[in-house]
Order: structure tokens, then C-alpha cells, then sequence
């Protein structure tokens, strides 16, 4: 007999999943990553903004 018969193997569990964003003092490269995401966000809709000239 299996003895994983009925188990739940393959799930994925992520016990921190609904916790958002993660708050824990940061380092230097966690800082730029921050930055550089959200001007790379900001300028993402500054294009979606702009009439299509082709």
C-alpha cells in the first residue's frame, strides 16, 4: 500500500502568502529595487499615456 495515499503532495503551501509587502529592515540593493521598479512603473504609464504615432 502507498503510504502517501491521500495526502496532499504537490500543493504549495505559503504560510506568509496574506501577510503583503515585506516590512523587515532592508539592505542597500532592496532600496535601488524599490526605486527602480517604481520609475520603471512610472514610466510605463507616462507610454500608455502617449498618442500612437506610427
Amino acid at each position: 500500500m502507498d503510504p502517501h495515499a491521500g495526502k496532499n503532495e504537490g500543493t504549495i503551501v505559503n504560510p506568509g502568502r496574506n501577510e503583503g509587502k515585506d516590512t523587515s529592515v532592508g539592505d542597500e540593493g532592496d532600496d535601488a529595487n524599490d526605486l527602480r521598479f517604481d520609475e520603471e512603473e512610472r514610466l510605463i504609464r507616462e507610454q500608455a499615456q502617449r498618442p500612437e504615432t506610427d
